[in-house]
């Protein structure tokens, strides 16, 4: 039975990837069997995307697949003047761009320090290709192995170790966006069609849609699914839609329904042609779809002839609804159910990102912090040694005329209540052991501890626990944003603590 000790793994990591790849692999278990017993157990959303799609085609709507990369003339054709506002809301793509590596005399001796066998003239040929695109990115260490007949590792430390221009890529913007809409891909797909198919044409597509949405909430998520639907009939019209809506609906178990036009129509809708769709559920009207009349503009765009219904239902909102989920992230992700910390657990994982591992590095953390305590009303230009022994002298310094030492929050107490942290000048109700000082002094003196050039840590505002070198773990934090609870940490500490080094 393995139990992986995490913080051996990360100071393997430290020394270096490849290494720590090479020999943790040691410690999983080896020539094991494990018994498949039990029935799996499917996800409601999956549930759920199954059940659309089985009232859909037993409607009569024929599936299809639409497009999830477009350019972004296509919210143009769409929208109009109004694009830029929703481009606001897309994911554009960028790429790497694949350099031009030379091999000059410099990194041919590197190379020869990974291996004297490696064929100049081969890598060469091997680099040349991936630059033309004929090796993709992802088979670039597997070609180079073999072509150079060296090993997996090798090929990585080639890349790592001899081509720094591949460490220094940066991401080159396209006008490639993840669709935001599945309108803007159900253009295509109807003007492919429209010419072999006879009316009334009724599709769906269940599938993913893209939104940079400012945050996610109990009620929004940068990625969630659809289930859209669109109608092509010469005959076609708003109050037609209305009546398949409400069809699609009783199937999902929602009787009443109410139909609100949208005050601000979007574009490729024509003009009062789009209506927000209620359900009743358990005493309220909760919205659970939109449907509206494709503008002739938007048609005319994408040349298609056929008067053209769209209704689009987020199964993630349907989902809460049916699963009588309070949370839209709950509903989906396994995280923001599972995770659940109390008070006294978040106290505990309020760490230090870094801190001094030596006796002397640890004297002189508590050095800083009782001389700064000491003095922290005198009033600037002061400097105070807070540390002194034969390799080097720690001073906290204020430069400005009248200037106090210390910031107002420089001793605030990191305090834990209700799922929230936030800090007091005076401890309540939990408290971490913890003030804004300590932990500078701590990341000072680890800074310290490990250098010997002269430091100028400065600590001005704070906004973040990071300003202060504190942390807490990535599950925890996504708990408590997932709860909408606060980290109320922040003002003014104005510390410079100076280290000069004396040999």
């Amino acid at each position: 039975m393995v139990t992986l000790d995490l913080n051996q793994v990360k100071a393997e990591i430290e020394k270096g990837f490849t290494s720590a790849w090479l020999s943790t692999a040691k410690l999983l278990p080896r020539n094991t069997s494990i018994s498949l017993q039990r029935k799996g157990k499917s996800h409601p959303l999956r549930d759920l995307i199954q059940k659309s799609r089985d009232i859909l085609l037993k409607l009569g709507f024929d599936e299809v697949e639409n497009y999830t990369i477009l350019p972004d003339i296509d919210v143009l054709k769409q929208y109009g003047p109004e694009a830029r506002v929703i481009l606001d809301r897309a994911f554009y793509l960028a790429e790497l761009p694949r350099p031009e590596i030379g091999l000059k005399n410099k990194k041919i001796a590197n190379i020869n320090k990974i291996s004297e066998k490696i064929d100049i003239e081969e890598l060469r040929r091997v680099l040349r290709s991936y630059k033309m695109g004929e090796i993709e990115a992802d088979d670039l260490v597997e070609q180079l192995a073999t072509q150079l007949a060296i090993s997996d590792p090798q090929a990585v430390d080639l890349l790592d170790k001899v081509f720094p221009e591949m460490k220094k890529l940066q991401p080159v913007p396209t006008n490639k966006t993840l669709r935001s809409h599945m309108t803007g891909t159900w253009f295509h797909t109807l003007r492919a069609i429209q010419k072999t198919s006879q009316p009334p044409v009724m599709l769906f597509s269940v599938g993913l849609r893209y939104r940079n949405e400012q945050r996610e909430d109990a009620h929004h998520l940068r990625v969630h699914h659809s289930a859209s639907i669109v109608v092509m009939d010469p005959e076609m019209s708003l109050e037609a839609g209305k009546e398949i809506t409400h069809k699609i609906l009783k199937e999902f178990g929602f009787h009443e329904v109410r139909y609100d036009t949208k005050k601000a129509t979007s574009k490729y809708y024509a003009p009062e042609q789009e209506q927000e769709v209620f359900a009743h559920y358990k005493g309220s009207w909760v919205e659970v779809a939109d449907i509206g009349m494709y503008s002739p503009v938007a048609l005319a765009n994408f040349d298609i002839e056929w008067p053209t219904f769209n209704a689009g239902f987020g199964i993630e909102r349907l989902g809460m609804l049916l699963y009588d989920s309070d949370d839209i992230r709950k509903f989906v992700f396994p995280q923001f159910s599972a995770a659940d910390f109390t008070d006294e657990e978040i106290v505990k994982e309020i760490t230090f990102i870094s801190a001094p591992e030596t006796p002397r590095g640890k004297k002189i953390a508590r050095a800083i912090e009782e001389t700064a305590r000491k003095h922290k009303d005198a009033a600037g230009p002061c400097s105070f040694v807070a540390w002194e022994d034969d390799s080097v002298r720690v001073t906290i310094t204020e430069k400005e005329e009248g200037k106090r030492l210390i910031g107002p929050a420089g001793f605030n107490e990191i305090c834990v209540a209700n799922g929230e942290i936030y800090s007091a000048l005076t401890p309540t109700e939990l408290h971490t052991g913890i003030n804004y000082m300590l932990a500078i002094a701590m990341g000072a003196a680890a800074v310290i501890e490990n250098s010997q050039d002269d430091l100028n840590y400065q600590v001005k505002m704070v906004k973040h626990l990071s300003d202060i070198n504190l942390q807490m773990p990535p599950a925890m934090r996504e708990y408590m944003e997932g709860k909408q609870r606060k980290i109320k940490v922040g003002g003014p500490v104005f510390i410079n603590i100076i280290a000069q080094h004396l040999v």
